[in-house]
């Protein structure tokens, strides 16, 4: 496949260019960035010198060259992508696009404009967008042009969630408490991310009101058909990358752990990125990787669920799953360029 991407110098577009260079099936045509238009790409980030010296080019160049390619991935901001996916549409209706912020990602546009504080330039698209969690929504991506992938906090949250509501276990409202790494807050100058202010310090942020509320809560109403209570608490740490999600759940009477352990099993048995563990996982077990690590207990004084959930937030929750989804869209072995040996990274 020819590829092109835009926002190739955050910090989701740099991961995604380091794993395309690894495909076998894959050429970059372009790699797009406004801000570092005419460097280099391994001049930002010397480390790729001598493997990745591909030129960056601006929006303008980058359009005269999509007629060589057969996918666009877009790795930019929120609000920017929907204006990207336009011309690309405009231009031709077969490049396939798959987009890493969040302007596909919720199908209600009002609910997107209420929590993303802009207008949508591009709602006549956002029904063609599959939402691209591949371990519930294979089927749908597979048959896909546009897909819209996942946010690193959802992607957390939704796939160990799965198992109990496919099951019809949950009894009352879901109390989710998360950690990111400061590489989620993207690539910026910010007071809040710089080293002194992180390092020794963690912290709650926009606990009720984060942007991925209405999309976990989109999804869980479209697995189960019903309206979901939950609370959703992200937290800062200091640490580059990963996610790491602890769920607490009320089950229904007289559902008991064997249902538990047999219900995660069938929905994940042959996933091979997503392992139920025995001992409670780390962001470490998951880290540069793109497995999802989820194990669970059950504390019998408080009668509740709990639910560990690790990811990689720059993989998973980003440039690894949008390459899980291109192998799913070409009817590629889903693994290509994304399974390897931990142990050499």
């Amino acid at each position: 496949m020819k590829v092109g991407i835009y926002g190739a110098t955050g910090y989701g577009g740099m991961q995604l260019i380091a794993l395309l260079k690894k495909h076998p099936d894959v050429d970059i045509v372009f790699m797009s960035s406004n801000r570092f238009s005419g460097k280099l790409f391994s001049e930002i980030y010397p480390k790729f010198s001598g493997q990745i010296d591909n030129m960056l080019i601006n929006e303008e160049e980058s359009m005269k060259k999509l007629e060589f390619v057969d996918l666009i991935f877009l790795a930019l901001p929120h609000g920017i992508s929907m204006k990207y996916v336009e011309k690309i549409r405009r231009y031709s209706k077969k490049i396939k696009i798959i987009d890493l912020s969040g302007d596909y990602r919720i199908q209600n546009v009002k609910i997107y404009e209420k929590w993303y504080g802009f207008k949508h330039t591009s709602k006549d698209m956002i029904k063609d967008f599959v939402y691209g969690l591949p371990e519930i929504f294979r089927d749908e991506i597979s048959l896909s042009n546009y897909v819209a992938n996942p946010g690193c906090f959802p992607t957390s949250m939704i796939l160990p969630l799965y198992p109990i509501l496919k099951n019809n276990f949950l009894k009352g409202k879901i109390i989710i408490d998360s950690k990111t790494g400061v590489s989620g807050g993207g690539r910026k100058a910010a007071v809040n991310y710089l080293f002194t202010e992180i390092q020794d310090n963690t912290y709650a942020y926009k606990t009720g009101i984060h942007r991925h509320s209405p999309e976990v809560a989109e999804i869980l109403r479209q697995l189960t058909g019903n309206k979901i209570d939950f609370l959703f608490s992200p937290h800062i740490v200091p640490s580059s990358r990963g996610i790491y999600s602890t769920i607490y759940i009320n089950l229904k009477e007289g559902v008991t752990i064997k249902e538990i352990e047999k219900a995660f099993y069938e929905c994940y048995e042959n996933e091979y990125f997503i392992e139920i563990t025995k001992h409670i996982p780390s962001t470490k077990d998951v880290n540069r990787s793109n497995k999802v690590f989820i194990s669970y207990s059950y504390d019998k004084l408080s009668k509740t669920l709990i639910i560990y959930s690790a990811i990689d937030n720059l993989m998973k929750g980003a440039a690894s799953q949008a390459i899980q989804n291109m192998n799913i869209m070409y009817g590629l072995d889903e693994k290509k360029a994304i399974d390897f040996d931990l142990y050499y990274i």
